[in-house]
């Protein structure tokens, strides 16, 4: 990262800076860093001093300027590891490096003297034609981070909840509300009504800079602050977007997570609103004088109700109009509107407390069901239904009572911050959910199949026991158990457009169906034909035309060979052929070969019923080829022989079949519905409900 200095104070030259040269590839490890960025140069620098040189280290400063070396590689280089967890290592990492300066054998870099004489001599340069009022400016900020510490929401939530709500950006300490009132404020007031003399050790340098040239010094000291306050307005937005909670990995350790969050009293989301409320509300004069307003408009409302019998006036407090606010109020007036209580009301903020504590008593009313399945999944609907539901009526409180009335900007910084909470709770019911779906799926639809089909044909193309119609149409058709438990079971949490399905989702996030489920449910759940197979698989399915010819059969008078409803009659006669067709469906499903003897006994060859009696006919024979595409068939049993010829006149191309055109040959069933994901934490991020 050192290397980058050079190169960027080289960029900042007004020579250079007018046609910049493509970045070096160190220059990518900087946050939003540009070669003709005096103030990243500068920096850079000075970071680089202090590794060297552990007496001239700022731990604020450090911990600012580490973060924006590291983080684009840190994010280049994360591999799975989830985004919150690897900020998470990184801000305990450099937050330990840093409480560890005082000690003797805190790691120092060997300083490169050539590289630090060129970078200092390129930044000198540009600094001394920079406006004066911009080198105090610089100096004044300067000075303030080295006598302030950095904020960081470690240091507002405390030790307890740092580890549970976390954040990727560290304030410098020249923009907190201690700095301005303790410092900033009384030395941009000594800059504008004298000369001020400064060193600089990053740069060896030492200026006299007298800002009275420049104007009166109520307007030097008022364009002085508003560069502090825009400034700082800037900062605490970034601050405010790089809060997020930690990822809440199992139900328990949610439930864990939701007592810290909802505590009225203790909630680290509350302290830090709180925190950014004390902050900013400097800059907004509305509300330094609003409780002594209350108070005045409390007393005179109780002297009119009581003493005078009257109502007191509804608005007599707005005839003055509003204050004006500054940059810092303006933009976290929103903030302001949170924390301040309205009138009698509890503040939105309380309210939005008030809902997470509500959440908090239903994730632990469901951990303490011991199953958290059912439990997860009912809650998990009544959220995607929008009533019902802890967190459906937090999100709304959001959006209506707290967000209304702010502008875009505003919404976009404060809105994450209250509702990752509740997208994180969501992500934690969705694991268990998937789980009571898949046991419900194996005690209504699996288990019932492997009881009464599986064993089957054609589910077991191998078995001489054939599945009835009846057994087929309680797993499968459109009143079969997977269109019930697709209609009940599941049905909520999932919309059904024809034949797809797809998951419901909040904040992009719900159940994951199986791909495989996807694509075969439409044949699963098609209308039965009068075969038992359903029309979508039987469709594929097309008619196959044959013709059958009747030939001896010793030790009987006559027979009869019957296929799906159509009959071939032998009584000692030459016969011609007789056109068949497979299948046949307005008959009954089904092949059976009957003799009778001279002796008038019923002699039964074959009986196999159902859609493929047929193959199963043709598979027990005796088959012998013959020319012209002729096979000669033959049964025998009890000393009755029936010989038949067989011979295949069409079989049409069938159509593509879902389930791989096989219909319920060999299907089996998924022992799961729904495939469990490990709970992202990386995929909540930038997702909303």
């Amino acid at each position: 990262a050192a290397a980058a200095v050079p190169a960027a104070a080289t960029a900042a030259t007004p020579a250079v800076a007018a046609a910049p040269a493509p970045a070096a590839p160190g220059v990518q490890q900087f946050k939003d860093a540009a070669p003709e960025s005096v103030e990243d140069a500068y920096n850079g620098l000075k970071t680089y001093l202090m590794l060297s040189d552990k007496s001239r280290a700022e731990a604020s400063h450090l911990n600012d300027q580490l973060t924006r070396y590291w983080r684009g590689w840190l994010d280049a280089n994360r591999g799975s590891m989830p985004r919150e967890q690897m900020i998470r290592s990184a801000e305990r990492m450099i937050s330990f490096y840093l409480t560890q300066i005082n000690d003797p054998s805190w790691p120092q870099i060997d300083r490169k003297l050539a590289l630090v004489d060129q970078s200092r001599d390129s930044l000198r340069r540009v600094v001394r034609g920079m406006p004066a009022r911009d080198r105090v400016y610089a100096d004044v900020k300067a000075r303030a981070a080295t006598r302030f510490p950095s904020m960081t929401v470690a240091r507002i939530v405390g030790e307890q909840d740092k580890e549970l709500v976390l954040g990727s950006y560290a304030i410098p300490g020249t923009f907190t509300r201690d700095a301005w009132e303790k410092y900033i404020q009384q030395a941009f007031q000594e800059a504008a009504n004298r000369e001020l003399q400064s060193a600089d050790w990053v740069l060896k340098t030492a200026s006299k800079d007298d800002l009275t040239l420049e104007g009166s010094p109520e307007q030097i000291q008022k364009a002085l602050v508003e560069l502090y306050k825009n400034d700082y307005a800037k900062e605490w937005q970034k601050f405010l977007q790089g809060v997020s909670i930690r990822e809440l990995n199992g139900f328990d350790n949610a439930a864990q997570a939701m007592n810290r969050l909802g505590d009225p009293q203790a909630s680290p989301i509350n302290k830090l609103i709180e925190t950014v409320y004390q902050e900013t509300s400097w800059d907004n004069p509305s509300l330094l004088g609003q409780g002594l307003q209350r108070a005045q408009r409390g007393m005179m409302d109780w002297f009119k109700e009581t003493v005078l019998r009257q109502k007191p006036a509804v608005a007599g407090s707005q005839a003055g109009g509003a204050l004006p606010m500054g940059p810092v109020g303006r933009e976290f007036s929103g903030v302001a509107r949170l924390v301040v209580a309205r009138d009698k009301d509890a503040s939105p903020m309380r309210g939005y407390l008030a809902a997470l504590s509500k959440l908090r008593v239903r994730l632990n009313q469901i951990k303490n069901q011991g199953d958290t399945g059912p439990g997860a999944k009912q809650l998990m609907q009544q959220t995607l239904d929008g009533s019902g539901s802890e967190l459906a009526d937090a999100l709304k409180y959001v959006d209506e009572q707290m967000l209304t009335g702010m502008s875009d900007p505003q919404k976009q910084a404060i809105r994450p911050l209250l509702v990752r909470p509740l997208m994180q709770t969501f992500a934690v019911i969705v694991k268990p959910t998937e789980t009571e779906i898949n046991k419900v799926w194996l005690a209504q639809v699996l288990e019932p199949f492997q009881k009464t089909l599986a064993a089957k044909y054609p589910f077991a193309p191998d078995s001489r026991t054939e599945a009835s119609n009846a057994d087929i149409g309680q797993v499968f058709g459109p009143e079969g158990a997977i269109a019930k438990f697709f209609n009940t079971a599941i049905g909520p949490l999932v919309v059904r457009r024809g034949d797809s399905i797809s998951a419901r989702t909040w904040a992009s996030m719900g159940i994951s169906l199986a791909p495989p489920v996807v694509a075969s449910l439409p044949g699963w759940i098609a209308p039965l034909s009068a075969n038992g197979v359903a029309t979508a698989a039987g469709a594929a399915e097309a008619q196959t035309r044959f013709d059958l010819q009747a030939l001896s059969a010793p030790g009987a008078a006559e027979y009869t060979i019957e296929i799906d409803g159509q009959a071939l009659r032998w009584r000692g006669q030459p016969q011609p052929w007789i056109h068949m067709v497979w299948p046949n469906p307005q008959g009954v499903p089904g092949s059976r070969i009957s003799a009778i003897t001279p002796e008038g006994r019923n002699v039964v060859l074959l009986n196999e019923p159902g859609h493929f009696g047929l193959k199963k006919m043709i598979d027990s024979a005796k088959r012998t080829r013959k020319e012209g595409g002729v096979f000669e068939l033959s049964w025998e049993n009890s000393g009755v022989t029936v010989t038949a010829n067989l011979k295949i006149v069409n079989t049409p191309a069938p159509a593509a079949a879902p389930a791989g055109g096989q219909g319920f040959r060999g299907l089996k069933l998924p022992e799961t519905v729904v495939n469990s994901v490990p709970e992202a934490g990386a995929a909540l991020a930038g997702n909303t409900p």
